[in-house]
């Protein structure tokens, strides 16, 4: 930790979080709703980590035919322990940033899991 010109402290404990650097979630009609941001034609599908108070995804799949978004939610689906059918691009589903609905998940549930999915990303520096 690193003492700021005021006297407090600023920083944080290794392995934790700030409270701003967490997935925002809104409620949008039946489902929730969260942003994420995806690198299509990766090496390899993986969770990067956040990207603002979205999730940063890597996929295979390239970003055609409508395959990365595919990738995405069948990515989502099995580390959010989810059915695929609970996950749809309702917006950005020819770009980069997308925002993505999940249904029939109460919201406490999805946050543990999207925490809990952060929680297995290295803090930067680390």
């Amino acid at each position: 930790m690193k003492e700021k010109n005021d006297g407090t402290l600023s920083g944080r404990i290794p392995g934790t979080r700030s409270p701003r650097e967490r997935v925002s979630l809104a409620r949008r009609g039946e489902g929730l709703v969260f942003g994420v941001r995806v690198a299509p034609s990766a090496s390899r599908t993986a969770f990067l980590g956040l990207y603002g108070d979205r999730l940063k995804v890597s996929v295979c799949a390239p970003p055609e035919k409508n395959k990365a978004n595919q990738a995405l939610l069948e990515a989502l689906s099995e580390w959010l322990n989810l059915p695929k059918g609970a996950f749809s691009v309702v917006s950005g589903h020819g770009t980069r940033d997308k925002i993505i609905s999940v249904s029939g998940v109460e919201e406490h549930m999805l946050r543990s899991r999207l925490e809990a999915l952060q929680d297995l990303q290295p803090a930067a520096g680390e």
